[in-house]
């Protein structure tokens, strides 16, 4: 390969956040790119990467913060010095914290304005109430503004520590050049005591349903399913499940709901893993004199798979469909040092794709109809709405729809 990536994880994500802190892990990766000593701002970083060709950037997670960057192969040491450069020494300065709060501000204002994202949102409060889980990875505005320089540099110190980070390096470069770096770059960072977070546990009993009322041109639903830990025997059933109801043309609900019926533009199946839970969700955009048709379609898809109609054949198309799309993925440095990291951070060890592979190819058809029969349950099925619509008499009827799984 021509080009190197790096990809740093790190243990802090939303679900690790206190209330009164509640997006904090994202503000603070907003504030690694705004200077160091060596570096004084966004511009001066970002040109150092970018003028030699590469991209850098970082993304929070509600169990994560990842910062990666990705450069010719020769630039290899470059690239490693800015990303341990902002990680170890940004100056997290005050006039810096304001501005910046302000711009996560018109970030959460940004995606309240956007009804595909809105709806996973209030999905999420729906699942999870009051668990950390169910917080918005942005925050709010009243936690925004409460966070201090202080507060920062405490949760830096606090999760910012080598036996909580994975450095997963990808491409055409020696392993003892990479270990050099590692010394040379984070021999002063100290391991510490990692704070836990609190577990999730599915226990709910009764169907939920949150509408949002908003001027739209569509509806938006998502249904949401309490699921099993990315731990289980069963993950890989689980994601196999999801290839065949809502991934790609060919999933049951694009073919049932857009193909046939012509219900919707996008309409798609994705799961949220974590350590202890996950949620097997479904999106659907639908113009709103079909919300109704749309729901129970969605349902009657949900039951037919918990039934026994599912075939060999249409097994064995998803788990070529899921080998081909990991192996082309794999193709790239970076989306490969992601895989690495990731697997190495919340698995405890880089699976190699033989051995994922072999995982896959173990799944059976009663695995994945045992699965369908254990999570899609009337009595735990989470749905979000929004659209233009009159909150108490619509989740009425909404509700009654719902009993037919």
């Amino acid at each position: 390969m021509k080009s190197v990536a790096i990809v740093l994880v790190i243990g802090a994500g939303s679900r690790y956040e206190e209330e009164k802190h509640q997006g904090i892990s994202h503000l603070i990766e907003h504030m690694l790119f705004k200077g160091t000593n060596q570096r004084k701002n966004t511009l001066e970083i970002s040109q150092v990467i970018e003028g030699i060709g590469g991209e850098i950037n970082a993304y929070t997670s509600k169990e994560t913060t990842q910062l990666y960057v990705k450069v010719p192969q020769e630039q290899f040491k470059v690239a490693f010095d800015v990303l341990a450069d902002i990680v170890l020494n940004s100056l997290m300065r005050r006039e810096d914290l304001y501005k910046e709060k302000k711009i996560i501000l018109e970030e959460i204002k940004k995606y309240q304005d956007i009804p595909e994202e809105l709806v996973e949102i209030l999905l999420d409060q729906i699942i999870w109430k009051n668990h950390p889980l169910g917080k918005s990875i942005l925050g709010d505005e009243k936690s925004i503004r409460n966070i201090q320089r202080e507060d920062l540099l405490s949760y830096i110190d606090e999760f910012y520590r080598p036996n909580n980070l994975v450095i997963s390096v990808t491409g055409n470069i020696k392993v003892a050049e990479v270990i050099l770096q590692i010394k040379k770059c984070f021999k002063r960072m100290k391991e510490g005591e990692i704070k836990k977070y609190i577990p999730a546990y599915d226990n709910q009993n009764i169907s939920l349903i949150g509408i949002r009322f908003k001027k739209t041109n569509q509806t938006h639903l998502s249904f949401g399913f309490p699921g099993i830990s990315r731990l289980s025997p069963d993950k890989y059933s689980m994601d196999l499940l999801d290839i065949i109801l809502g991934s790609g043309l060919s999933s049951r609900l694009f073919q049932e709901i857009r193909v046939k019926k012509s219900l919707a533009y996008d309409i798609h199946s994705f799961i949220q893993y974590f350590n202890d839970i996950s949620s097997f969700n479904i999106y659907v955009g639908t113009d709103s004199s079909k919300t109704k048709e749309a729901i129970h379609t969605t349902l009657e898809e949900l039951r037919k798979i918990k039934e026994d109609n599912l075939k060999e054949e249409e097994l064995r198309k998803a788990k070529e469909m899921y080998k081909g799309a990991l192996s082309l993925n794999l193709e790239n440095t970076l989306s490969r040092a992601f895989w690495l990291g990731n697997k190495m951070f919340l698995y405890g060890r880089p699976l190699t794709f033989d051995e994922v592979r072999g995982r896959i190819e173990e799944v059976k058809v009663e695995d994945i109809q045992r699965l369908a029969q254990n999570i899609f349950i009337k009595n735990k099925i989470n749905l979000s709405i929004v659209g233009p619509f009159k909150e108490k008499r619509d989740k009425e009827e909404y509700n009654s729809l719902l009993q037919q799984l």
